[in-house]
């Protein structure tokens, strides 16, 4: 048997990319909760809190005001900091969860390796395509967050080159009471560039590290179930195998499947209603943030950071939603390799009638879920339907 699987293979090597974007923000689960990180995640927690502060302040500002553009740019931004605090919450309360899932992934990783060289091809193409999950939101979160501050410097590059030089902010903010007046103060400019600074990097790593998780488990299960497919279609092909040698090899393959199904069920806990909340406001984001493209465009701008804005925000519901679809299309794929697998012709009614009790459980499918919805392409498809009518409104008040 050829070793295709490297001896060293881990979710952490494997994965590198959410692993450092986790330990960057102090939220990935192997992190110890000492006194140390206490300082530091109290830290990004106050900041945080400081960033939706004023972004809440400025979107009552821009309403009381009538500046309906300016308010749901400010909206995006604070839903966004909302949604990535909820998403750090969730680590931490379900971080003992999390890092069970990663030990099976590595349970499975290890047993691959005494796997025939299909079914470790079919682990690593698996792990692979987890993998390009990870750069995909690297290339989507980086290029969208990079856009904001070398916006600001080069804007204020070119005030200074022309010899009227301007400050200019990464995310022009209104600023309550006294502050207001000193918000072009370089000391005071220069403290709050820091802060939108620090809130862009801090939600760049946070998508990059929190949001391939799911779909890098979806795929997983996907490569175990494709394995237990090709045992499936060998499960009767040699008359040769006794009654008992093909109980035991049903039983194997049985225990697995449990083990699939429980996983499944652990990610359903874990991630039903931050997929719920994630439906949601993917709804309102999506016609916000192309209400301020639209709105840049009639008025002769390009609006750079709102267009790699859209992009991650389609990204951001699309990811789960394609991935959870392909692991419905591979639990059903898997249901008809089990009716088709020769079991009606087996001498021994147990077999069969344990073969029966599987395609049973095999038709409920295998997805996850909101609380009303199942995370598919379909439910994709309603959410921008829902999003283009809110879209049309906003440009029927607003525009």
């Amino acid at each position: 048997m050829s070793k295709i699987i490297d001896d060293d293979i881990n979710f952490d090597k494997v994965f590198w990319i959410s692993r450092k974007a986790m330990r960057l923000n102090r939220s990935h689960p192997y992190i110890a909760r000492d006194k140390a990180w206490c300082i530091q995640f109290i830290s990004i927690l106050i900041l945080s809190v400081v960033c939706i502060s004023l972004l809440l302040y400025s979107i009552r500002f821009d309403i009381q005001n009538e500046r309906f553009a300016d308010a749901s740019k400010n909206v995006i931004m604070a839903i966004v900091a909302v949604t990535i605090t909820y998403k750090y919450g969730i680590l931490l309360h379900f971080q003992e969860s999390i890092i069970s899932l990663m030990r099976i992934v590595n349970e499975d990783y290890e047993l691959a390796k005494e796997f025939t060289d299909e079914e470790q091809r079919i682990v690593l193409h698996f792990a692979m395509r987890g993998d390009k999950v990870g750069k995909f939101w690297v290339i989507s979160a980086v290029t969208t967050g990079a856009i904001f501050p070398i916006k600001a410097f080069i804007l204020m590059g070119k005030s200074y080159f022309v010899g009227d030089f301007k400050l200019i902010a990464m995310f022009e903010l209104k600023y309550p009471w006294i502050l207001e007046e000193y918000k072009y103060v370089p000391v005071f400019f220069v403290m709050c560039f820091l802060l939108t600074l620090f809130f862009d990097v801090y939600s760049t790593s946070m998508y990059i590290g929190f949001d391939p998780l799911v779909p890098i488990f979806m795929l997983h299960l996907c490569g175990q179930i494709n394995i237990l497919k090709i045992r499936l279609s060998k499960l009767f092909s040699d008359p040769s195998d006794s009654d008992e040698l093909v109980r035991e090899k049903l039983r194997t393959i049985i225990l697995k499947l449990q083990d699939i199904y429980s996983f499944i069920e652990v990610i359903k806990t874990n991630f039903t209603m931050l997929y719920e909340f994630n439906m949601k406001t993917t709804t309102f984001l999506l016609p916000l943030t192309a209400f301020q493209v639209t709105e840049s465009l009639r008025n002769g701008e390009v609006n750079l950071e709102f267009i790699g804005f859209f992009t991650g925000v389609i990204l951001h519901f699309f990811m789960p939603c394609y991935y959870s679809d392909l692991l419905m299309e591979t639990g059903d794929d898997f249901r008809m390799a089990l009716y088709s697998c020769g079991w009606e012709t087996h001498s021994d009614l147990r077999v069969r009638r344990t073969v029966l009790f599987m395609m049973t459980r095999a038709t409920k499918p295998l997805v996850i879920s909101t609380v009303f919805y199942a995370i598919c392409l379909d439910t994709f498809a309603k959410m921008c339907r829902e999003a283009y009518s809110i879209f049309n409104l906003m440009n029927a008040a607003w525009a």
